[in-house]
């Protein structure tokens, strides 16, 4: 990927993505990002290099929007402090303000890892990083926006929520994410409480999955509803293309606005859902503890790091101890309940 023009550090200087590795395989990995996302996407490889040469010289011939380092960088003539992308991370932020750093590392290392993931934006099992390929320009661009914005009222629009949320949305918000904009983090500390608990956590946004047990329908089938609810589909900043989400509220708002039912306002989203969608009886929802119809929560099967979500009742789980209650996100919730009906 390098330009022979002549012209390097010109072209360099375009690169969005500017990816730091002491792996020459992943070159291969990073043509396909710049594929995927149709950005400039330019791959170092330092592999033994000294890392702190290498900086220097990176920081006159780059100016990159995002900057994908390996966690692990071992393979380098390097003190051992620079041997981790999670210790250059504070170097990247000084040089490039408002630039995000994503951290990657192989699925055997992401174990071992501890308090240095928090010091990338977002830490990736390279494993998965093919599905980072339509995210990531949300990402660039979402940072871009984030610069710009000089009030909370500002930001929850880059959201482009319902209008009924907003004060919800503004309550949720920690302090620094709703008072300092002109901070030169702000892009990064908003980002994380985004992706952390405002995208991640079910409450104003439900997954695919969240989505199925709302409108009554298995999990492994709800792809073929969803087109129905293109209209509640979550469309703001760093929306992931790979992982959507649906707004809550607008769920609601279709669900009942679209079945006809005369007795629809009193029925659970779940058989309105079902009348709504024309929901076939093989492929309602059923619970995971009791097995009867309409679950209306997804619980873990037990309190292990490994625990799967099931579509269980709400009197079939208890609130799970391993979590805090969050206010504006729903509860998280294990089996250990009520499974008499």
């Amino acid at each position: 990927m390098e330009d022979k023009s002549g012209d390097n550090v010109t072209m360099n200087r375009k690169a969005k993505i500017l990816w730091i590795d002491d792996n020459p395989e992943r070159s291969e990995r990073a043509l396909q990002l710049k594929e995927d996302s149709r950005m400039s996407v330019e791959f170092v490889c330092v592999q033994q290099k000294n890392v702190q040469e290498e900086l220097a010289r990176i920081r006159q011939e780059y100016k990159p929007r995002l900057v994908v380092i390996d966690h692990v960088l071992n393979d380098t003539r390097s003190e051992e402090w620079a041997k981790f992308g999670s210790s250059l991370v504070g170097f990247f932020r000084e040089t490039w303000p408002g630039c995000a750093v994503f951290g990657v590392t192989a699925g055997r290392n992401m174990g071992s890892v501890d308090i240095e993931k928090y010091a990338y934006d977002e830490l990736i099992d390279y494993t998965d990083f093919s599905e980072y390929g339509q995210y990531l320009p949300n990402v660039v661009k979402g940072f871009e926006k984030c610069a710009t914005v000089r009030s909370v009222e500002e930001w929850i629009r880059l959201l482009k929520g319902p209008k009924g949320e907003t004060e919800r949305i503004r309550g949720s918000m920690p302090r620094d994410a709703k008072t300092e904009f002109e901070m030169q983090g702000f892009p990064n500390r908003v980002y994380r409480w985004f992706r952390k608990k405002f995208y991640k956590m079910p409450g104003f946004l439900y997954d695919r999955n969240w989505v199925a047990t709302l409108v009554g329908v298995k999990t492994g089938v709800v792809e073929r509803y969803l087109e129905q609810f293109a209209s509640a589909k979550y469309r703001g900043v760093f929306n992931n293309p790979h992982d959507p989400r649906w707004w809550k509220a607008k769920l609601y708002e279709e669900i009942y606005s679209k079945c006809k039912d005369e007795n629809a306002a009193c029925m659970s989203t779940q058989e309105a859902g079902n009348r709504v969608l024309s929901v076939a009886a093989n492929e309602r929802s059923k619970c995971y503890a009791c097995n009867g119809k309409w679950p209306e929560v997804l619980g873990y099967v037990d309190a292990s790091e490994t625990a799967s979500l099931k579509q269980m009742h709400l009197r079939c789980t208890i609130a799970h101890a391993g979590y805090r209650y969050e206010a504006m996100f729903d509860e998280v919730r294990m089996m250990g309940g009520r499974t008499d009906g």
